[in-house]
């Protein structure tokens, strides 16, 4: 018996361990980023821009019909179409939309670290949409989700060029949210995946959302939570939305997972996600 019980916490902390590296591997692009004619918006094409460290990141880009742009910001383990439910969303309502693949991740070149690189991949996007002509530089936005909505708070704080973000499902505290995600089997699971995240060389105490995001205000912030999400709980969302500055909005999406709330409430997603970006960036 304590044999087996030796074996059974060993597996559980390999497992938790190489589950919580995987965030930092590069997930392939998708079949469905290669071929943007399969995404069902009109005039989506792929591109690819200068980032940092003389990496080239890959994305997608629809033009705008309203001289406002939204740039989008994946999570871990994917890649810009995993954001596909948002891109079409904003791209029917005239938005431009420039989904990008962050370092080390769908077809851009170089390293995932979620940090500066990451930070400065999102700048890059916004550089390259500002020489858009029928984009106003003054009119740009993000929408992050998950790691990707972690990023983008720091990314805001540094660039004041987005003028309004969408957090969806972000941590606040990197740390924290690996324990929570990782305290099926309590320290056998948790203490690895914490591990795993040190070992990774993610600047984890960097501009922690919780600690940052009050210094984007007066630009807008839209939070946005599921109830029933595992990854990153609601009480992430309602502490982050404490901690930041007027203009804020906050929507916990009832039934709701880790970010699919476009499948969960899409009319309501539509009406609150257009709706804010409507009013923070359209001239």
């Amino acid at each position: 018996m304590l044999g087996m019980g030796v074996i059974f916490a060993a597996r559980v902390a390999v497992r938790s361990y190489w589950g919580e590296r995987t965030d930092f591997a590069r997930h392939p692009s998708t079949e469905l980023s290669k071929h943007p004619e399969q995404t069902g918006i009109p005039d989506l094409r792929e591109i690819s821009f200068p980032g940092p460290a003389a990496w080239r990141l890959a994305g997608w880009f629809v033009p705008s019909k309203n001289h406002a742009a939204v740039v989008l910001a994946h999570g871990a383990n994917a890649d810009r179409s995993s954001l596909l439910p948002e891109a079409k969303l904003l791209a029917e309502a005239g938005f431009g939309v420039l989904a990008l693949d962050f370092p080390g991740q769908g077809a851009s070149q170089g390293k995932t670290l979620w940090g500066a690189h990451e930070r400065q991949s999102i700048s890059a996007a916004i550089d390259w949409l500002s020489m858009r002509p029928e984009v106003d530089s003054h009119c740009i936005g993000g929408f992050g989700l998950s790691l990707g909505a972690y990023i983008l708070t720091q990314a805001a704080v540094l660039d004041s060029r987005l003028r309004a973000i969408a957090l969806a499902a972000s941590p606040s505290d990197i740390v924290e949210q690996t324990r929570l995600a990782s305290s099926r089997w309590g320290l056998l699971s948790e203490l690895p995946a914490v591990w795993a995240l040190r070992a990774s060389g993610m600047p984890y105490t960097d501009m922690l959302p919780k600690d940052v995001i009050g210094r984007i205000a007066p630009r807008a912030v839209l939070l946005l939570g599921g109830d029933l999400d595992p990854i990153v709980p609601e009480s992430m969302t309602q502490s982050l939305y404490r901690s930041a500055q007027e203009p804020k909005e906050l929507w916990i999406v009832h039934g709701a997972g880790h970010g699919d709330y476009a499948k969960v409430a899409p009319r309501e997603y539509a009406h609150r996600l257009v709706g804010f970006f409507r009013r923070t960036l359209v001239p």
